[in-house]
């Protein structure tokens, strides 16, 4: 965690030292909102699963670069998870988990700098496993709760996604954001194990500093 916080901050720092681009002003904002999760799991075949509500909090950037494109890194917390609608024997049937994101997202803007506008985000995010909960079925297919089991032959800790979202920004720095976050990886470490994948629809409000 502190790692990660480090990281945010050299990257903000080395951006607010390059004054020879001198493209307008750097923007440190704060943004929460709410997760509709969904997830794919097969074991070997697709099962469904019910959805997840969760949510995340954290913070942002938004760092001119070239016209209407700009950086917009953000790390925040996020809550997510999966539950099946039919549990298997020897395998997991819900988790729970809060992480950590990094996500370096480009943001274009519809309209010119400091002025109301519809803007599109895009681009990847890390995501670092903090605790979580389990429930995974015994041979007996009966469900058995401990805490989440990061590890090689287990619950995979970091996770990669994809992100897209499309949103209102106002001339006084307030927003408002729909997302979709597609998860690429499987976080399911067994090998010839399940497959399980993540999807969030996230809807969100966030805030600029002046």
């Amino acid at each position: 965690m502190k790692q990660l916080l480090l990281l945010f901050a050299f990257v903000l720092l080395m951006n607010i030292s390059l004054p020879a681009q001198d493209q307008g002003k750097i923007h440190m904002g704060f943004r929460a909102g709410y997760n509709y999760g969904l997830s794919v799991f097969k074991a070997p075949g697709k099962l469904g699963s019910n959805p997840v509500h969760g949510g995340y909090a954290g913070v942002q950037l938004k760092i001119p670069f070239d016209n209407h494109l700009f950086f917009a890194p953000q790390m925040d917390v996020n809550y997510r998870g999966m539950t099946l609608k039919t549990p298997v024997a020897n395998e997991l049937s819900k988790v729970t988990e809060f992480q950590v994101r990094v996500a370096p997202l480009l943001q274009i803007d519809f309209a010119q700098p400091d002025q109301n506008t519809f803007f599109l985000q895009f681009g990847p995010s890390i995501g670092f496993g903090l605790k979580g909960n389990q429930t995974k079925q015994d041979a007996s297919n009966n469900p058995v709760q401990s805490q989440l089991r990061y590890g090689y032959q287990s619950y995979g800790r970091y996770d990669v996604n994809a992100h897209i979202g499309f949103g209102y920004e106002t001339a006084e720095g307030f927003r408002f954001m729909a997302e979709y976050i597609h998860g690429i990886g499987n976080m399911i470490n067994t090998e010839f194990g399940p497959v399980l994948k993540y999807r969030n629809i996230s809807l969100g409000i966030g805030f600029r500093l002046r």
